[in-house]
């Protein structure tokens, strides 16, 4: 099963680094913009923006 994070509603930007230490990827950031989903490119973790 794939990594997912619920983050506030009111956040406009979540970061990946895809894990601890040496076992991830390159630190990368993302919009949601008017998503309430987005998806990391190199892992696939799926951050979720809480619904009011």
């Amino acid at each position: 099963m794939l990594d997912q994070e619920l983050v506030d509603q009111d956040q406009e930007s979540v970061a990946c680094n895809g894990g601890d230490d040496d076992l991830g990827h390159p630190l990368v950031y993302y919009n949601f913009g008017e998503k309430n989903e987005v998806i990391c490119g190199y892992c696939g973790k799926k951050f979720f923006r809480k619904k009011n």
